[in-house]
């Protein structure tokens, strides 16, 4: 480990006209970097929660042969699983499932996209007696492509459902562009009892393609949750009305290729001026060079979301996040980059993490600082205070990098 790492490459960059960053003086949070750990061939997914319930968030990793968890305020790496999936893992979600008060973890596995027939395990960890004995692994199902999942009470009953989001329709293909089969969005329920019962599958949503990432989100005025996705298709919110799935669609995405890689690939909603307005931001288009923000639109009849290029200026987005940085009461949003620039890229900024700013009410005009440059080939960011100052730190992994970094939010200087 390497602590207290200096700032690197800290950068306020205003772009061309085409997008929405504005060239302004902004006073964004400075942060320390902590090389946390070296030695992952994919970190497919970073999880910040409290393992071992000493009221401090924990790390926990998704490794492709292993899943590995860093705790607070050590992060000495200790072991859940490793070799017991067959490879790759590529997703978690946290929850208390056998209602122990424990905390437990429903893992995708079985990675294999090209495979749209026959990849895709879910199964759920339950640890042992203490922390230092085996965890148990239980099957949920299959679901070829799983990619993303996640614990959220749909139903505000108070007890959540797990969300399996799989990339690819069953039995889509390249040749087609993944566009000859839907895909299934999927809701399980707890069983009364996870380690025998059968899970129970409840089909959200048969009728996209290609849907790289989901975001559930608390409903204003309810005790229920709702679900963003984001697809070939754009954006869209899914609600339970009646007992039934409803669709909107909220943002069209990047549909400039038709026939080739279009629509949105992640999702995020946030809130800006003092946490009143909501705004949503994604990646396009899929795997894109585009950060989009939505805004609501002026005309409520309308369904449709504003939608606003923020950055071009990237080469394979893959993480997206808001999160309170400076404490003012509105969300920074917090972009990982993945790959380097192609030679035939016009921009000079390489792979890494960026933090920007709403600098007016409605989310329009946004600055960018670049908090890393090249040395974090971000597949995966989340945020959270791991100190309890108050300021949220950024937790990002990398894919070609092999890495796992601390951005220590320091506040403003």
């Amino acid at each position: 480990m390497e602590r207290g790492l200096s700032v690197r490459r800290l950068a306020i960059a205003a772009l061309v006209a085409s997008t929405s960053i504005a060239s302004a003086q902004v006073d964004f949070p400075a942060f320390k970097t902590q090389e946390v750990d070296k030695s992952y061939t994919v970190g497919y997914a970073t999880l910040l929660v409290d393992v071992n319930h000493d009221k401090k968030t924990d790390i926990v990793v998704v490794d492709s042969k292993r899943v590995i968890w860093y705790e607070n305020p050590t992060w000495n790496r200790r072991t859940i699983i490793e070799g017991q999936t067959k490879p790759d893992n590529v997703c978690i979600s946290a929850a208390d499932i056998d209602g122990d008060g424990l905390l437990d973890f429903a893992l995708g596995a079985d990675w294999r996209p090209a495979d749209t027939k026959n990849s895709g395990s879910l199964q759920w960890l339950k640890r042992g007696k203490t922390l230092d004995d085996p965890w148990t692994i239980y099957p949920i199902g299959n679901e070829p492509t799983l990619h993303r999942i996640r614990f959220a009470d749909l139903d505000g009953t108070g007890r959540p459902l797990l969300i399996v989001g799989p990339l690819f329709g069953r039995g889509s293909s390249r040749a087609k562009n993944w566009m000859d089969r839907p895909l299934r969005l999927i809701a399980f329920h707890i069983p009364r009892n996870p380690t025998k019962d059968r899970w129970l599958p409840e089909i959200i949503d048969e009728s996209l393609h290609v849907m790289h990432n989901f975001w559930p989100f608390p409903v204003k005025g309810s005790k229920r949750m709702d679900i963003l996705t984001a697809s070939y298709e754009g954006v869209h919110r899914f609600s339970k009305v009646d007992g039934k799935w409803r669709r909107i669609k909220i943002g069209s995405g990047n549909q400039e290729n038709p026939q080739g890689r279009r629509g949105a690939s992640e999702v995020k909603l946030g809130h800006i001026d003092n946490g009143k307005r909501e705004v949503i931001a994604t990646i396009e288009p899929w795997h894109g060079h585009e950060v989009v923000v939505y805004t609501p639109p002026k005309d409520r009849a309308q369904t449709l979301w504003d939608r606003h290029v923020i950055d071009n200026e990237l080469r394979w987005g893959h993480a997206v996040w808001f999160a309170d940085l400076d404490r003012d009461g509105s969300d920074e949003l917090i972009i990982g980059v993945r790959d380097d620039p192609n030679k035939s890229d016009t921009f000079k900024w390489r792979r890494g993490v960026r933090i920007y700013k709403a600098l007016d009410k409605t989310g329009t005009k946004w600055a960018r600082k670049i908090l890393e440059n090249g040395d974090m080939a971000c597949e995966d960011l989340a945020a959270a205070d791991l100190d309890g100052d108050g300021y949220p730190e950024i937790v990002a992994v990398g894919r070609q990098t092999h890495n796992l970094r601390i951005y220590w939010n320091k506040g403003r200087k």
